[in-house]
């Protein structure tokens, strides 16, 4: 039920924001880093014909190396060699979030626990709240729980898997609904 529930929001939102949080955060070894942006790189499908944004608490760098636009990519933590960057991109990212209002707006929250709330995990609570054609997705292994409020509305999801397995998951999901067309 609930795989069928993400895949409608998907179809349906006009407008998509990701968060990307510590689950996706590499441990220094180049194969976290490869699976981290093999498992990004499954979003792209579920994004075409939409207008998408991602912000990343990470400082790493590594959501600029998947396949998604870095135009559309903020992340305010980032090295300090790209802090003019990092500010341009965030005013790009507040301009385009005032946007969004009034729009189906899909709210996608991958791995973001507690290290930077503010950042991520209460705006997308908020946005969820004020912005009625907006559903959110929280997937966390550790932190999945959503505001009461919030589940009540039946716009909010929480999935208690890993990120990055979850997005691996989401890859077979577009990979089965492809048979469903091709038969």
């Amino acid at each position: 039920m609930l795989e069928a529930d993400i895949a409608k929001h998907f179809r349906e939102a006009e407008m998509v924001l990701i968060g990307v949080g510590e689950e996706l955060r590499p441990d220094g070894t180049s194969e976290r880093s490869d699976r981290i942006i093999r498992a990004l790189n499954t979003l792209p499908p579920f994004l075409r014909g939409k207008t998408y944004f991602v912000v990343s608490q990470n400082s790493d760098d590594l959501v600029f190396r998947s396949n998604l636009l870095p135009f559309f990519i903020a992340e305010p933590y980032g090295p300090k060699e790209n802090s003019a960057c990092s500010e341009e991109q965030w005013n790009t990212y507040l301009r385009w979030i005032s946007g969004t209002l009034g729009h189906r707006l899909l709210l996608l929250e991958l791995g973001v626990g507690f290290a930077s709330p503010e950042l991520i995990r209460w705006p997308f609570e908020k946005i969820t709240q004020i912005n009625m054609k907006s559903n959110l997705i929280r997937v966390h292994a550790s932190f999945p729980q959503l505001p009461k409020e919030l589940v009540e509305t039946g716009r909010a999801y929480s999935v208690q898997c890993n990120s990055i397995e979850w997005l691996e998951e989401l890859k077979q999901w577009d990979e089965k609904a492809d048979q469903k067309e091709d038969a």
